[in-house]
């Protein structure tokens, strides 16, 4: 992104992200939602920081998407807000204070209440725009934001003892300027403040922050769990689905329920349907499949689309890598037909493919048909 910024090793556009209008489906937003799974070993962590009166002015949150890093940060930020240091008291001005063993509060708290309505005053999040007349959002956050930060941070929290917490999520999309403009707030940080970074690419970060903020690395989920979260969901599901929508989340929780929504997995299946007969395809088939995607003019269709035909050139190039393969019997059969330069050049020519339609804002049938159209055939 800038030229003294690492890189991170894993390809994030093959990945993708969820737009506005595709999150919410299934999983609560971060900051209603009171369930919490796994990361339990950061959450030892933080309160051990925390019961040494040791916290840091800077956290990173940082891990793949859909892990519930926003969902933890919303988390610590309501635990931090409801438990205040009363001088010469102890905590909640106990002589004795009692050792606190779960950061989680009651969602009929106050402050829980609070938090889910962007009504606490000691608490601030930043996260990127929506675009102008759209519910997607930039995929920047600039300077101005980080700026409002500065005098918030600076106030007296409304209780004595209080914290002042702010949230930057999707921290890694911050431009050059913002990073500096945050730098120089985690280098003279305001007593009883805290910044919580949500980070999904570290290597975007400057170095500079890192060093003054403590990484927390959040995993991706056990299949295990989220093979139970999913047929929860989705009992229909069979054995082999489940093992495509296991590899095409990655250990992410999110990735996996929306992959096994109802209407999301009806797209999946009818991908997997048109693709069966490689290197024969039903081209007039595909056609009309096309158009029907395109009808539906909807961020779902798009999202699941995409993330497919991503997953399918990512299946290849792994099993050319280290021979491990999850897929279906026709994709083992074009893996085995070309070597991993022509697969990792198909692959680009795919991103690039919907990179233009995106950017271009071109016809909606083109990005689907398109895309079946880089797909070789053999024919």
């Amino acid at each position: 992104m800038f030229d003294d910024f690492e890189i991170d090793d894993k390809d994030d556009d093959a990945v993708g992200d969820v737009s506005a209008a595709v999150q919410g489906v299934l999983l609560q937003p971060p900051k209603t939602s009171s369930t919490f799974y796994a990361h339990e070993t950061v959450e030892k962590q933080l309160l051990s920081l925390y019961n040494a009166e040791r916290m840091p002015h800077g956290i990173i949150l940082s891990g793949p998407r859909g892990v519930g890093k926003c969902t933890f940060a919303y988390r610590l930020a309501r635990f931090l807000l409801k438990n205040v240091e009363i001088e010469d008291g102890g905590l909640f001005g106990d002589a004795t204070p009692k050792a606190a063993e779960t950061l989680a509060i009651s969602p009929e708290d106050n402050i829980f209440a609070q938090v889910a309505a962007d009504a606490n005053l000691d608490f601030r999040i930043i996260e990127p725009e929506l675009k102008p007349n759209s519910d997607q959002k930039r995929d920047v956050i600039d300077v101005a934001q980080i700026r409002t930060l500065s005098g918030f941070m600076k106030l007296k929290a409304s209780r004595d003892g209080g914290w002042r917490i702010a949230v930057i999520d999707d921290a890694d999309l911050m431009n050059r300027n913002a990073q500096n403009a945050l730098l120089k707030l985690l280098e003279e940080p305001p007593k009883q403040t805290i910044i919580i970074l949500v980070c999904h690419r570290l290597g975007a970060m400057l170095p500079t922050i890192r060093s003054r903020a403590q990484v927390f690395k959040f995993a991706p989920l056990e299949e295990s769990l989220i093979t139970d979260l999913v047929e929860k969901h989705n009992s229909a599901i069979t054995a082999d689905e489940m093992d495509i929508i296991l590899s095409m989340s990655s250990g992410s929780l999110g990735r996996a329920l929306y992959l096994s929504e109802p209407r999301a997995f009806e797209i999946l299946s009818d991908l997997k349907d048109a693709l069966a007969p490689w290197p024969k395809l039903n081209w007039p088939a595909i056609h009309l499949l096309c158009e029907r995607f395109a009808g539906n003019k909807d961020d779902l269709t798009a999202y699941i689309f995409k993330e497919y035909m991503l997953w399918l050139f990512a299946e290849c190039i792994k099993t050319k890598v280290n021979r491990s393969f999850v897929g279906e019997n026709w994709l083992k059969a074009m893996t085995a037909n070309y070597d991993l330069k022509q697969l990792m050049a198909m692959q680009d020519e795919l991103k690039d493919h919907f990179k233009r339609v995106e950017q271009g804002n071109l016809d909606h049938v083109h990005f689907y048909l398109g895309a079946f159209f880089l797909l070789p055939t053999g024919q």
